[in-house]
């Protein structure tokens, strides 16, 4: 009698290690990934994380990527109170904060997208249309059957009746493996934003799905620029990647310690230092700005 194959039980968690983009800038530790999050004894980190440096020239460019098991961790998307703007949808609809019944669970928050002025990227959660979707953008999709997806919304829309929720970004950093055509032909394009002062190397975060869709990648890139953040994504091991938000005051990843009980729980750590967070925000004082945040998921 043949012998059962084993259950696909997905990619190996954390990814393979990887050697660095870039000999010639790289650290030690680039391409290594470390615990960040731990699960129970035993068991593999729930997140984990590593460095890129990667331009060859520029040693202080460089993002902290931080990879998150799906299989185990929930991603969930937060309207905030004021962000993404809409005059179409009710005040009781946009909480700015993580649901109470979510708070022994949850590991990490971190930031959403560009504010509505700034290129009115789409956004809905539920039945709730904040901004209409834009065809060019980058799209992080909820697909009803608990997946993601991160397309440009092309690609999406004939099943977007499927989704359960999107937040669009500019086009996609990276897709289907491919750095965007854009950035190739003029990586000083400031399509994916600037500085108040027109620099293109600043703070930018990004959001991006290996080729199983069960491993995501949250960059934090430091004095980066769109071009660099989409090379430093496809070295851990993204194939689709969507830039979220930029500059100093509005990218954060913040990781939160076990609530005790009838507390809310608190902010233990940031990914990199010097990261700008409200004291209590996200769980009791409510966010003006959109947010994603990452919870261990329920058995059953």
């Amino acid at each position: 009698m043949p012998v059962p194959a084993p259950p696909d039980l997905g990619p190996a968690f954390p990814p393979p290690s990887f050697v660095a983009p870039e000999a010639k800038t790289a650290k030690p530790g680039d391409g290594a990934w470390t615990a960040l999050v731990a699960d129970a004894a035993g068991k593999p980190p729930l997140l984990a994380r590593t460095t890129v440096h990667p331009d060859p020239n520029d040693r202080f460019m460089y993002a902290a990527i931080v990879a998150i098991d799906l299989r185990r961790v929930d991603l969930h998307f937060v309207a905030g109170t004021e962000e993404p703007k809409s005059t179409g949808v009710v005040k009781e609809h946009r909480p700015g904060v993580i649901p109470a019944a979510d708070h022994p669970d949850l590991l990490a928050v971190f930031n959403g997208g560009f504010m509505a002025k700034h290129g009115g990227w789409g956004a809905r959660v539920g039945a709730d249309t904040f901004l209409p979707p834009k065809d060019e953008a980058c799209t992080v999709a909820f697909v009803n059957d608990g997946s993601l997806q991160i397309r440009t919304w092309t690609v999406l829309a004939p099943a977007a009746a499927s989704l359960s929720a999107f937040r669009q970004t500019p086009p996609c950093l990276l897709e289907q493996g491919t750095i965007s055509p854009l950035l190739e032909s003029d990586p000083k394009t400031k399509r994916w934003g600037s500085s108040e002062t027109g620099e293109l190397t600043i703070r930018r975060s990004t959001l991006g799905l290996d080729a199983s869709g069960k491993t995501l990648f949250y960059g934090l890139g430091e004095w980066i620029t769109a071009r660099g953040l989409a090379a430093a994504m496809r070295a851990a091991g993204a194939v689709d990647a969507a830039e979220l938000d930029i500059n100093w005051s509005y990218t954060r990843f913040l990781l939160y310690g076990r609530a005790k009980p009838g507390e809310a729980p608190e902010v233990t750590e940031t990914l990199v230092p010097k990261i700008k967070h409200p004291s209590k925000g996200y769980v009791i004082k409510p966010s003006d700005r959109d947010f994603f945040y990452l919870a261990r998921r329920r058995p059953g």
